[in-house]
């Protein structure tokens, strides 16, 4: 038998990755060592594309070629907010993406992408793998479809391994018995 908190789980996870699919307007795959120990290389980081005024110190933004001197997207931390834009730095790094040269200047609105809003850890792994073979795209859900039927089938194996572990215990699934008061 499946407990209430599986089914709100399970429920929970796909409500997530739907509403990730089809609210969220972008994904990018986290490479390199920068923001470590927050993200790894392989995470996807699922982003949404918000103005700058909404964007906080403490957020983690992704930003793209016109600020990016390596001329690719850039995961990081706000640091700090001035009136000529965004401040950031790798978790990672010792210094901002300005000082270390990552960015040639402060994130403003047109280097924007949007503001991570949830990763998902190790996904971005397999995609990867796909791509650097030249297998078919489809093959990234076969493991995710498996990995969730595993995580099913077991959460509902513990169910039915409780209830005859107590029968073997000698403890009856029965209510209580009533008392005569």
């Amino acid at each position: 038998m499946v407990s209430r908190g599986t089914v709100v789980y399970v429920a929970a996870f796909i409500l997530l990755l739907t509403w990730a699919y089809f609210v969220q307007t972008d994904t990018r795959r986290v490479d390199g060592i920068s923001m470590l120990p927050t993200l790894e290389g392989g995470d996807l980081a699922v982003i949404q594309n918000v103005p700058i005024d909404q964007i906080h110190v403490g957020d983690i933004i992704v930003y793209n070629s016109l600020c990016s001197t390596e001329g690719e997207s850039v995961v990081h931390r706000v640091v700090a907010i001035t009136s000529s834009g965004l401040i950031t730095k790798g978790d990672n790094n010792a210094g901002t993406d300005q000082s270390l040269n990552i960015a040639s200047r402060p994130i403003a609105q047109d280097c924007l992408e949007g503001k991570v809003v949830f990763v998902i850890p190790y996904v971005e792994l397999l995609a990867y793998y796909v791509d650097q073979n030249g297998l078919p795209q489809w093959f990234n859900y076969i493991p995710s479809i498996l990995i969730l039927i595993i995580v099913i089938a077991s959460m509902m194996g513990e169910g039915g391994k409780d209830e005859k572990a107590r029968k073997n215990e000698g403890i009856e699934l029965t209510s209580a018995p009533q008392s005569d008061a």
